[in-house]
């Protein structure tokens, strides 16, 4: 066992232990005082005394979370005296005080008071029209239902990316179910004729494979609403999971009852769900616009715009001048038409913690939007992003865990997922991830760019060099292109750095590059007093990276902690 390992083992075996004096650690583990400060310094980049602080207030957050221990007390079994310093080195280290985090562990609770009791999972149902052209149609009618299951308390619905992951194939329905993990799957086909439809359903016990239930429905277009809540329906009643009063109620809500509104709308998901560049979040926000004119209080449909423009924001496809007064706009007419979805609450948690900052608010939003929709994968991988923010590790990791549960075929969540682990120092398990989203799609940036972020961690430059390369291949904006930059400075490929730089300024003329990603280049190249210009410019801009600043200097700018500069950066993001 390494002498690190040691170290850690001999810190969490128990309590007495956290209140050891260097010397006597030194002396348990069998190294001198000077070997230890060298080999935390090198693993952690922290003074032996501010590493066992560390663990002190890991151990905290434990006891805070998980029981009803004063403060006062906590403090002093982890072997701090004085609550007061107990309560500035807390706040220090997670930006956030004793007391707030305990109540912020209390509203993370929600994530884990269900318990799931079924599980299904419902197939792309099939397109039989012979027009290529409405399988944006066939794609709806299952999204829709999919939503409908979701809102039922104890069922847990395996989300839209992972189900359309089987989308035209033939495979055996008991292997569908164990990948994705549930005991019942339903199956269809639409055919659509003008304005006559004719859909069929069959719902499936994985186990055996045996039909519990079959139906088709011959109607006009303008009964496709009626249609899917009667398979919804069917369904639940099949699997014996009960609708009474208000649960009802929520679980056939309808965000419009105009069938042509309803279509364009379809449009815009199935351009929405490509989570691609540009070019698909416009034609997205030109059907969730065109679907709006029909039906002027379509609430989802804004928080569809909403969404599309905050990602193009964040994926620097759009300047943040043009991006964002119009995520905010479509924000707020979401919520004012209707404040009783979970999407209107997903779009305001994601703004309030990605551009305000103002994470008591987004804690409070991802709150309501899981009261309203606790079954849905994005908004627990993205709560999971805010957690992790908050430094609540522990449930972040669970909240990340959910959402794969939920959706173990999305791109986006493992990406989240990574990211998650990456917060938390856990650079092993943000390389796995990364290796699983590699193999889950080779052709995603995202995958090469956690395993080759992480990789310069444990400086493994050349590996690390051809993942984050590949990323750049795949997808060359700002985000890849800073990553190479980063590498090349670690590194100490100087001349590689600057060419980046150069050619990010280029790129500015295009498309969006961010502050921070020229900042984090001229840092790894060793120019912080640029670089810090540049992550002012970062802060005030809100750029979301920052958010993630303290595991970035962590990782990859180990002795800035000690800088001024570094204090006074932290403060301008978290207060």
């Amino acid at each position: 066992m390494e002498v690190f390992e040691k170290l850690n083992a001999l810190l969490d075996e128990s309590l007495d232990n956290l209140g050891l004096s260097p010397d006597e650690i030194c002396h348990e583990i069998g190294i001198s005082r000077a070997q230890l400060h060298r080999i935390i310094k090198e693993k952690s980049g922290l003074s032996t005394t501010l590493f066992i602080r560390q663990k002190k207030l890991d151990k905290a957050r434990s006891f805070l979370a998980e029981t009803d221990l004063r403060i006062s007390e906590i403090a002093y079994l982890i072997g701090i005296e004085s609550p007061q310093n107990f309560s500035k080195y807390f706040n220090n280290a997670f930006q956030i005080s004793p007391t707030d985090y305990r109540k912020q562990a209390e509203i993370d609770k929600i994530a884990t008071e269900n318990t799931v009791e079924v599980s299904i999972a419902v197939l792309p149902f099939v397109n039989m029209s012979g027009d290529a052209g409405q399988e944006y149609f066939s794609d709806g009618i299952t999204e829709e239902i999919i939503n409908v299951l979701s809102h039922v308390p104890n069922l847990k619905v395996a989300g839209r990316t992972s189900s359309f992951t089987f989308k035209g194939q033939n495979k055996d329905l008991r292997l569908v179910g164990e990948q994705l993990n549930v005991a019942h799957i339903l199956e269809g086909s639409v055919r659509r004729a003008g304005n006559r439809l004719r859909i069929t359903a069959q719902l499936v016990k994985v186990e055996d494979g045996y039909h519990l239930w079959s139906e088709h429905y011959d109607r006009e277009l303008k009964d496709v609403f009626d249609i899917q809540d009667e398979i919804a329906l069917a369904i639940l009643r099949e699997i014996k999971v009960q609708l009474l009063g208000e649960t009802q109620q929520t679980t056939l809500k309808r965000y419009t009852n105009n069938p042509a509104a309803y279509q364009l709308y379809l449009h815009g998901k199935f351009y929405h769900n490509k989570f691609a560049g540009a070019e698909e979040y416009n034609k997205a926000i030109s059907y969730y616009r065109e679907a709006i004119a029909l039906e002027p209080a379509y609430a989802i449909a804004y928080a569809g715009i909403a969404s599309c423009y905050l990602n193009m924001w964040f994926y620097r496809h759009l300047p943040s001048e043009q991006s964002l007064p119009l995520m905010r706009q479509a924000t707020e007419q979401a919520l004012q038409l209707d404040d009783t979805i979970a999407e209107s609450y997903l779009a305001l948690a994601r703004m309030q913690m990605l551009y305000e900052w103002n994470f008591d608010q987004a804690a409070k939003s991802f709150k309501k939007a899981l009261e309203f929709n606790w079954n849905t994968a994005e908004l627990r991988g993205q709560y999971a992003l805010l957690l992790s923010i908050r430094g609540n590790h522990a449930q972040a990791e669970k909240q990340a865990e959910q959402a794969l549960s939920l959706e173990p075929f999305s791109l986006i969540n493992n990406f989240y997922a990574g990211y998650v682990y990456w917060v938390a120092g856990k650079a092993d398990a943000a390389i796995a991830q990364g290796r699983r989203l590699v193999a889950l799609e080779p052709t995603f940036w995202g995958g090469h760019s956690l395993v080759g972020m992480n990789l310069i961690v444990q400086k493994n430059f050349d590996v690390a060099r051809q993942h984050l390369e590949k990323a750049c291949e795949l997808n060359r904006n700002g985000m890849t292109l800073s990553a190479c930059g980063a590498l090349y400075g670690r590194a100490g490929e100087a001349d590689k750095a600057r060419d980046i730089l150069d050619q990010m300024v280029a790129l500015n003329q295009s498309q969006p590059v961010a502050r921070y990603d020229l900042g984090i280049v001229h840092a790894c190249l060793g120019d912080l007093n640029t670089a810090c210009t540049y992550f002012e410019a970062a802060i005030e801009q809100h750029e979301p990276p920052m958010l993630f600043f303290k595991s970035i200097v962590r990782d990859w700018l180990t002795g800035f902690e000690q800088d001024p500069r570094y204090e006074i950066l932290l403060g301008e993001i978290f207060g």
